[in-house]
């Protein structure tokens, strides 16, 4: 599916008509480790675990002044062309799961390039019976080829109404200090080390919230 290019003007309208019932479902509080910035570095690589279809709208609302475009699946813009047009109009990133085509990283690096941010749920599919899934690397192919920096959030989910939506942002993350070898072409091995290295950092935050330490 074509990319097709986000509407400022219709991402505006969706925050300001959206945020007053949004924080009064999500009661979200945010939390911050170690590091954490109090705002986002622009442009930046946002890099969260995956609880919900709610997560994006969590984060649309989080950050009513920021445009961050969240790479999407496909399950999601096959469900009807009005819908995906929306998706699009909002900064979606198209991602085609089980297909060999990476055209979301070049879309994410020219949003990146133009000082926009991008927003990525490493995890790509929502947990079944619970259970989570591991990180994919589609967020190590893009960390690599920027300068942007990744900031790593855990949300507890439990949304809902008379629920409260936690978020622990944690300190920034140039994943090519990080690389060992050429970060233009990563190994397989060293693609695997970053990818399991980052989802350690989100894991971190988890149990720090876990743990009542932020």
């Amino acid at each position: 599916m074509r990319q097709r290019k986000p509407s400022r003007l219709l991402l505006a309208f969706v925050k300001l008509t959206g945020v007053l019932p949004a924080l009064l479902f999500f009661l979200p509080k945010v939390h911050r480790a170690d590091g954490a910035p109090r705002r986002l570095p622009k442009p930046c690589i946002l890099m969260s675990n995956h609880k919900s279809l709610l997560d994006f709208v969590l984060y649309l609302i989080l950050l009513p002044f920021r445009t961050i475009r969240f790479l999407m699946a496909e399950v999601l813009f096959n469900k009807g062309k009005v819908f995906a047009w929306f998706l699009f109009k909002i900064g979606g990133i198209f991602v085609d799961r089980d297909a060999y085509n990476f055209d979301f990283v070049g879309e994410a690096l020219e949003t990146l390039d133009k000082g926009q941010s991008v927003g990525v749920f490493p995890q790509g599919r929502l947990p079944v019976n619970g259970q989570p899934f591991p990180f994919k690397p589609g967020i190590v192919y893009i960390a690599l080829r920027t300068e942007a920096p990744i900031v790593p959030v855990y949300t507890a989910g439990g949304y809902g109404f008379f629920k409260r939506a936690h978020v622990v942002i944690g300190a920034p993350i140039y994943l090519c200090e990080q690389c060992t070898g050429d970060p233009e072409n990563p190994t397989p091995e060293e693609l695997d080390r970053l990818t399991r290295y980052l989802e350690a950092q989100v894991d971190e935050l988890k149990r720090q919230w876990e743990a009542g330490e932020v």
